[in-house]
């Protein structure tokens, strides 16, 4: 099914001939700037021509998948198709979470094995950098290099 009718193409046409025709006739001699507006009719006829198409089969797909035109299956196909899920109720894990939320916020001080899980993390630990050099001959080391 498409949107509109023909003369939504015939009117694209139309407007890339006189586009076509008049961007080609400042640089070009009559005869080649018609040819090349009946080109551009007949490319703007198809690209109307495919938006239309497309257009169509989008709002008529989208129609039924937003349950227009649908009936429900009865008898046996009913069953299985909807499924009952329930959870188990963690509402006291939700509770102790807002409790030690409250204690951290009041100042209270909570073990940190107790609110955070181990996670193998160690930080870095580097050597520390050791001067084996007297002050003074470093200084007359950068003396020598700027006497250069």
């Amino acid at each position: 099914m498409m949107i509109g009718n023909y003369r939504i193409n015939l009117g694209a046409g139309i407007v890339g001939f006189i586009l076509t025709f008049f961007v080609a006739y400042s640089s070009n001699l009559l005869m080649t700037s018609l040819i090349r507006g009946l080109i551009g009719f007949v490319a703007w006829y198809a690209l109307a021509f495919g938006l239309r198409w497309g257009l169509g089969l989008l709002l008529t797909s989208s129609a039924g998948s937003k349950g227009f035109d649908y009936d429900p299956p009865i008898g046996p196909e009913v069953r299985g198709s909807q499924v009952d899920i329930k959870l188990e109720d963690d509402g006291q894990e939700l509770n102790d979470l807002l409790k030690n939320g409250q204690n951290a916020s009041s100042g209270e001080e909570i073990p940190p094995s107790e609110t955070k899980a181990p996670t193998g993390f160690a930080p870095l630990d580097p050597p520390k950098l050791v001067r084996t050099k007297d002050p003074e001959e470093l200084a007359q080391a950068v003396r020598h290099l700027t006497d250069k």
